[in-house]
């Protein structure tokens, strides 16, 4: 999805699910929308809907590959990108800037231009190695992702550049509890006129089982700011996961952001089918 393709959760949901080795090679397709809102610290809100269709291939137990692409609608004063992995990417719009500081000794703007664009975002590619487990009960995760900038830059839907990330994860489980932590760095590409620094991002949180086909998660999630002027990404998440049938299974979620650097509140859905299971 359009926060952080939902890593940490897929961690999770994939820890309860998981089989020590894997037969043959699985394909799984999904379709997701996430919708989002928020001011940002500026003095108009920002609306995001994204629809990713995503698909994922893994040939062994070890190895991982996804690719994913969405179509964004969005809505502003123009200081909000869509990010992708990790969020959005904060600059300076035409709503007065970020709350004090914008430019106007605090004053807020009252004649605000919004604009409303859509189209093709950003194609993300993922590789996933899962390493042996560790203990038999620790399990990781090394994964890295490449941005392929096909969203139109000039309608504000991407940055025009492509980014990298590496990213490790790590969970046990414990009864029916599936703990878990995160950390990744991310490279970005630069907007024409804003140079966008390389941040760190982090989540910790944890799954629960509460049957043999549903798991609820929560998780706390941080992302230094990727501009001088803008604040840290920091978001409360929770989702349940429903396994609806041997091929089919769905899942809910929403967040809250508790900074400017993140929405002020979204939510998604996501449908997974794994044909031949």
């Amino acid at each position: 999805m359009n926060k952080k393709l939902l890593s940490g959760v897929v961690v999770t949901v994939a820890a309860l699910s998981a089989n020590p080795a894997l037969a043959e090679p699985e394909w799984k397709y999904s379709l997701g929308t996430d919708i989002s809102s928020g001011d940002y610290g500026d003095s108009v809100e920002t609306d995001i809907v994204s629809t990713p269709f995503t698909v994922s291939y893994k040939p062994s137990a070890s190895w991982t590959f996804k690719a994913s692409l969405p179509f964004v609608q969005i809505e502003g004063p123009g200081g909000v990108v869509p990010g992708g992995d990790g969020g959005v990417v904060v600059g300076r719009g035409n709503g007065g800037g970020f709350g004090p500081g914008n430019g106007n000794g605090g004053a807020v703007e009252t004649d605000v231009e919004t604009v409303k664009e859509s189209g093709i975002g950003d194609l993300w590619l993922t590789g996933t190695y899962s390493l042996d487990p560790i203990g038999e009960r620790w399990f990781v995760d090394l994964s890295g992702k490449y941005k392929v900038p096909t969203a139109d830059e000039e309608k504000g839907l991407g940055t025009g550049e492509p980014d990298y990330t590496l990213q490790a994860e790590v969970f046990t489980i414990v009864g029916d509890f599936t703990p878990f932590a995160t950390l990744a760095r991310k490279m970005k590409g630069d907007l024409p006129e804003t140079e966008l620094k390389d941040v760190w991002y982090t989540s910790v949180g944890s799954g629960y089982r509460l049957g043999s086909n549903t798991s609820v998660g929560v998780s706390l999630d941080y992302q230094q700011a990727t501009t001088e002027t803008n604040d840290p990404s920091t978001e409360l998440f929770g989702y349940m996961n429903q396994k609806l049938s041997e091929q089919w299974s769905g899942m809910l979620y929403a967040y809250k952001g508790l900074s400017d650097g993140s929405p002020d509140f979204g939510f998604g859905v996501q449908v997974s089918y794994r044909p031949g299971q």
